[in-house]
Order: structure tokens, then C-alpha cells, then sequence
């Protein structure tokens, strides 16, 4: 871009395409997060679900609402999903259906555009080969971006909801707990226990996932801080993309 941007002749498209670079290298920079979020705490991810797994409620305890976080959760996670599937395979194949209309239609001139502004070590404006080359070392790079975002974005769903559901299922034992009865104050030890040992594992969660959380902040803020600049300067379509 330092090369570049000294035989720029013009300003404005030069800095929309860096900041449209500065807003996917943001993107890619939460990406890696998350790999690295998920690989270094594969072992108390481990310990932490077969814990909970430990502590599930079985069916024939009533006071707790399995079914209904259950379809909360995959209802969730199905939207996200499709969320991450139609604008992957919209971000994806919008260069190859731009270079197919280019060439159906006379008088436009083949772009070859990637999916970003992106340096290669090979040659991509005027050649097939390195345009497919390129597209698809970034289709890729992409899908192990959105994989790991989405299964960062599913466990998020999967601990918050176990959490709600024992959190639930503690203030529906309080509120039908009598006092009036024998070994109530026992029962209610117990539960005073089960408390402590679920706020114990919602500390194990924010200590997995504060990192996640705090990349993805701060990456995803300065991406749309960087589209903004697009988006001043009339680059819809970069700002779109």
C-alpha cells in the first residue's frame, strides 16, 4: 500500500480501498482470536461441558424448563448459521458473478476484483488462473474464519443458556420451598450449595470467554469504524461489501 499509495492520482478511492483493507484485516484479526481462544482452552472447554453435562437436570425433575432452553438455544443457532452461511457465500461468489457479468456485457472492461483489496505473490488482474487462485485461497481463509466464529458464537449460546436453565431452575425450587416442612433448612443448604457451584462455573465461562469477547470488540469496532470512511467517501460498494 506504501508503494501503491505513492502512484496514487487520486485520494479518495485510495483511502476508501485502505480503509476497506484496514476493516478486513480487522475482520481476519478476530478470526485468529477466536482460533486462538478456542485451541488454548480446548482443555477447560472440555472439563467445563462435562461438568454441566454432570449437573443436567433429568426429565423427571420438574422445576426446571429443559425443553424450553433447549429450542431457545438451537432456534438461536440455527439464525446464526444462515446468518453466517448467506453473507459467506454472498461475499464469496460476488467476484466471480461481477467478472461474469463484465464479460457478458460489451463495452465493461474485466476487473478481476477479489474479494478485498488483497496483495498476492502471483498475477491476478488479466489472468484466470490467478483470479481463481486468488478467489479461492481467500474463500479458504474465509471458511476457517466463519467456522471457528460460529462455533465460538455456538458455545457462547450453549454455556449461557445451561447457566439460565440452572439459574432458573433454582429460583423455581426457592419459590415452592416450605419452610413449614421438616428438613426444609437442609434442602435449603443444598440449594444455597448448588448456587455457589453454578456461580463457580459462570466464573469459568467469563474467564474462557473474556478474550473472545474483548477481540471481538475491539476488532469489530474498528471495522466498522474503517466501512464508516467507505461509506463517507461514497464507496457504497466497498462499504457494502
Amino acid at each position: 500500500w506504501y508503494c501503491n499509495g505513492r502512484l496514487a492520482t487520486d485520494t479518495g478511492p485510495f483511502v476508501a480501498q485502505l480503509s476497506e483493507m484496514c476493516s478486513s484485516f480487522c475482520l481476519t484479526f478476530v478470526g485468529f482470536c477466536n482460533v486462538y481462544a478456542i485451541s488454548m482452552n480446548r482443555n477447560q472447554i472440555e472439563t467445563l461441558l462435562e461438568e454441566l453435562h454432570q449437573i443436567y437436570p433429568r426429565c423427571t425433575k420438574n422445576h426446571y424448563r429443559c425443553q424450553h432452553y433447549f429450542d431457545m438455544a438451537m432456534r438461536i443457532m440455527r439464525i446464526e448459521f444462515l446468518f453466517y452461511m448467506i453473507f459467506y457465500v454472498y461475499y464469496n461468489s460476488a467476484p466471480v458473478l461481477l467478472l461474469l457479468w463484465e464479460h457478458l456485457h460489451e463495452g465493461y472492461d474485466l476487473s478481476f476484483k477479489t474479494q478485498t483489496n488483497t496483495w498476492f505473490p502471483w498475477r491476478v488482474h488479466g489472468s484466470a488462473l490467478g483470479f481463481g487462485m486468488a478467489v479461492l485461497s481467500i474463500t479458504v481463509g474465509s471458511f476457517v474464519g466463519v467456522g471457528f466464529s460460529i462455533v465460538t458464537q455456538n458455545l457462547v449460546c450453549l454455556l449461557s443458556f445451561q447457566l439460565k436453565l440452572h439459574y432458573d431452575g433454582i429460583s423455581s425450587q426457592l419459590v415452592s420451598l416450605d419452610c413449614r416442612r421438616l428438613r426444609a433448612h437442609k434442602k435449603l443448604r443444598i440449594l444455597i450449595a448448588y448456587h455457589c457451584r453454578i456461580l463457580q462455573l459462570g466464573d469459568q465461562v467469563n474467564d474462557i470467554l473474556n478474550f473472545v469477547f474483548g477481540s471481538s470488540l475491539v476488532g469489530a469496532t474498528i471495522a466498522i469504524c474503517m466501512s464508516s470512511v467507505s461509506i463517507l467517501l461514497l464507496d457504497f460498494a466497498s462499504a457494502f461489501k
